[in-house]
């Protein structure tokens, strides 16, 4: 069976940034920074962190089932961010990969992305709730040996010294109004342990979106500039190449007109020794 690759790439403050991920559960990732190998590491953990000295860090994000998700860069001084997995700059994935076709359905489905992480996350609420009512019901059935207890003899009472008493000082606190908080309040905070992963959950997929459409707009603006350099290097090289045929045809014409003025001399030369 062949083994998946994964590449991300991008140039960032100069430097050409280039990752390799081989593997589905135990990855092999291979990190190179201007052509030049910077660090290789072999781990399975689904949010794999790659460290250097003097290129930053890296954060490199898989699926609970090995699909690639993302690789983000952090610079030097950033390695609280890359800790709280926030800021970076977003490695672009191969043209054609998994993390690539994942990247465009982020972008061109947003809704419908928040909507299956949203549902994930009440999906791990309501199978915790039911490991722990099967949990249950398992030890309900199991019927535990009694094991007797020796029976121990009675301690001694200690005489614990008398502690004089502190004239606390007695603070007349104002009688506050009663708040009836809302039943849908009053039901969130019973139910919070419940109800905070599925927000969570769809907290994350909403800041997951912005940042792929920041990258995507990232990503267009960079090619957009390569590609007004190139432009700009073409038309350079076209206009050099005008200037060098105007100043060949210059040469041509010049060469030419001493080739005329050297014929007109040479037969004002003969008709005088004709005369």
């Amino acid at each position: 069976m062949s083994t998946k690759v994964q590449i991300w790439s991008r140039t960032i403050a100069g430097h050409t940034h280039r990752l390799e991920v081989t593997g589905d559960f135990i990855r092999t990732f291979v990190w190179t920074v201007d052509g030049e190998e910077v660090l290789t590491r072999k781990t399975a953990d689904d949010r794999a962190r790659l460290e250097t000295k003097t290129h930053g860090s890296l954060l490199v994000i898989h699926s609970a089932l090995g699909t690639p998700r993302r690789a983000t860069y952090f610079a030097p001084g950033e390695d609280l961010a890359g800790m709280a997995g926030i800021g970076g700059a977003d490695l672009t994935p191969e043209p054609g990969s998994r993390a690539a076709a994942y990247e465009r359905r982020v972008i061109d489905h947003p809704k419908r992305y928040a909507l299956i992480e949203t549902l994930g996350g009440a999906a791990g609420v309501v199978a915790g709730i039911v490991a722990a009512a099967v949990v249950a019901w398992i030890l309900a059935r199991i019927s535990l040996p009694h094991i007797p207890l020796p029976n121990l003899p009675n301690l001694p009472d200690l005489p614990l010294p008398d502690l004089p008493s502190v004239p606390w000082p007695s603070i007349p606190w104002p009688d506050l109004p009663e708040v009836q908080l809302p039943d849908w309040v009053t039901w969130i905070a019973s139910h919070l342990k419940y109800v905070w992963p599925v927000i969570l959950a769809f907290v994350l997929a909403q800041g997951e979106i912005k940042r792929r459409r920041k990258h995507a707009e990232a990503s267009a603006a960079q090619a957009e500039a390569s590609g007004t350099s190139a432009e700009k290097s073409r038309t350079s090289a076209e206009k050099a190449a005008d200037d060098v045929s105007a100043d060949a045809s210059d040469v041509s014409a010049d060469l030419a007109d001493a080739s005329a003025d050297g014929g007109d001399a040479s037969a004002e030369e003969g008709q005088r020794r004709g005369l």
